[in-house]
């Protein structure tokens, strides 16, 4: 399955219209990460979310496999990362 996306992306990024290539580069650029062909094949896979530090709230943008290996590590399950987030609760009066 895997193989098969490989050689449609490859068939896509080898075309002579650059249109797809530069477009693809441009998103990985903006999600700042470097425009690689694997981070692009990564990107146009779905592979890379963004992750959101549970204490600071910055976003970054990471492979799927480092997010997990994140969250074994310093034990933030999905549930904890909502935890430190602004609630949009109404003032007291």
């Amino acid at each position: 399955m895997m193989e098969q996306c490989l050689d449609e992306f490859e068939k896509c990024w080898n075309k002579p219209s650059r249109k797809f290539k530069h477009k693809i580069i441009q998103k990985v650029m903006n999600k700042g990460l470097e425009p690689t062909f694997e981070n692009c094949w990564n990107y146009w896979n779905g592979l890379i979310k963004p992750y959101i530090y549970p204490k600071s709230g910055k976003v970054e943008h990471l492979h799927i496999a480092d997010i997990n290996k994140r969250r074994k590590i310093y034990g933030t399950p999905r549930t904890m990362e909502n935890k430190h987030r602004k609630k949009n609760r109404k003032p007291y009066k």
